[in-house]
């Protein structure tokens, strides 16, 4: 039993070394294996991480130029609205402008239209003044003409009277002389 004792653990350490240096030899090459197939799975991470970051700076680079011409096509449509909504806006001034400078003209022509109405009246009030005083002179110079005449016949009457009563007196201082 005692060679039992010491046989079991040098059996077993036979059999262990045997199998231990069975999966060394294995295990060097699996490790290198490993060791291999992680530095290409890092490799492999690697170069996928650079191709990751050359396809995110393009596509950040692309999506900054996007950006870059859709803030450009905003920017000039801003513009555009801005420069409408200022024509607009000068647009409506001018025609207030010019609604007020209507205004006011029509106020001014109404206050000549009234002023010319009145100036309208008293002419027609002259006029109407000047027909009744050349109805009158018309009718004065009528009774002038008339009043010549009849001074005219009482001229001659008075004459014709004075003649007659001349030679009449010229008469009677011949009969009383004769």
């Amino acid at each position: 039993m005692n060679k039992l004792y010491f046989a079991a653990p040098l059996l077993a350490m036979l059999v262990f070394t045997g199998v231990f240096m069975t999966y060394q030899s294995g295990a060097k090459e699996r490790q290198a294996i490993v060791e291999k197939k992680e530095k290409q799975e890092k490799a492999d991470k690697l170069k996928a991480e650079a191709e990751a970051k050359t396809k995110a700076f393009a596509d950040a680079m692309k999506a900054q130029e996007l950006r870059k011409k859709e803030r450009a096509e905003k920017d000039a449509r801003d513009l555009a609205e801005k420069e409408e909504r200022q024509a607009a806006l000068d647009l409506r001034d001018k025609t207030f402008r010019e609604q007020d400078k209507l205004a006011k003209q029509m106020d001014r022509l109404k206050k000549e239209i009234e002023t010319e109405k009145a100036a309208t009246a008293k002419i027609q009030e002259g006029i109407a003044f000047i027909e009744a005083e050349q109805s009158f002179l018309q009718g004065f110079i009528t009774k002038a003409r008339e009043n010549i005449k009849t001074l005219e016949t009482l001229i001659t009457q008075i004459a014709a009277a004075e003649t007659s009563r001349a030679a009449a007196a010229a008469a009677a201082a011949t009969k009383k002389t004769s």
